[in-house]
């Protein structure tokens, strides 16, 4: 048996992820026969960037500011379908084209939280969600797979039905960004792990988590593997993402954050920098 320790940084958690799911089988067998949808977020635009070199735009993000946007209104697709070895923007017919998903058909989409129990969640800044939660109904109603490519360091205590009732994106009196509130989301979670263990037949189990600096929100994993080959295969694709820098997915002038008032102002409450109660 031969064993290694890794320790990810967030970024570096995010490169492992995108390289696992252009290795996951159900991603490769519905580029075949059906439709994708690539819901953006910086970890869903890792995957569409390699594997159609597609950088999407980013809407909401987490920064030490709090939840906050996009400074202006950015042109670039948010989310788009893959079909048939091409892809289009359905910004503005995502409600229409969902609907149109079957159970031959896959939908990817990143999370803001999951829990120990394998349910997961996605914030929301605008009423509904904006067009995206429009349509999340859709993706479990008409029978289309959902994969939720997330890093193990959103993973939150407690239970995310019970934490789902209790918060909303009104009432609250002050918000440092927008107020957000969380739409579930169901389907299979791809963590490090599960990429660790689709780039190789290894097992691998967190060991740790947090760090100093750029290590604040890391993973440390243990990787184990009876095979001398699958080992080497690992460690020579760990050892490539732990050589580069790594940037944030994305269009990157999307990833300008608001400074309030600005365009999106609109669409968002409680947010205290609007306000001007915070700075």
């Amino acid at each position: 048996m031969k064993k290694a320790q890794v320790t990810l940084t967030v970024e570096e958690g995010k490169e492992i992820i995108a390289l696992g799911m252009l290795n996951h089988p159900i991603l490769i067998d519905t580029m075949k026969d059906g439709k994708i949808l690539f819901k953006g977020g910086t970890t869903v635009s890792k995957i569409t960037e390699k594997l159609l070199n597609v950088e999407l735009r980013i809407s909401g993000r987490i920064t030490p500011r709090g939840t906050v946007a996009g400074k202006t209104v950015v042109e670039g697709p948010h989310s788009i379908v893959y079909n048939k070895g091409k892809w289009s923007n359905i910004d503005d017919e995502i409600v229409d084209e969902v609907l149109k998903f079957t159970h031959r058909d896959l939908i990817i989409c990143g999370a803001n939280a999951f829990d120990n129990n394998g349910n997961a969640a996605i914030m929301a800044g605008s009423p509904g969600g904006g067009a995206v939660g429009q349509s999340l109904s859709s993706w479990y109603t008409e029978g289309a797979k959902v994969i939720i490519p997330v890093g193990i360091e959103k993973m939150i205590p407690g239970d995310l039905r019970e934490i789902i009732k209790k918060s909303g994106r009104t009432g609250k009196s002050l918000s440092w960004g927008m107020s957000v509130g969380l739409m579930p989301l169901y389907g299979e979670l791809f963590t490090e792990i599960e990429a660790i263990k689709t780039l190789a037949d290894v097992d691998c189990f967190p060991i740790g988590a947090g760090g100093l600096g750029n290590a604040q929100g890391s993973i440390t994993l243990e990787i184990h593997s009876s095979s001398d080959s699958e080992y080497e295969k690992i460690i020579v694709i760990l050892k490539d993402v732990k050589s580069r820098e790594h940037k944030i997915g994305g269009i990157e002038e999307s990833l300008v954050e608001c400074e309030a008032i600005c365009d999106n102002c609109k669409r968002h409450i409680g947010c205290g920098y609007k306000s001007k109660r915070v700075k």
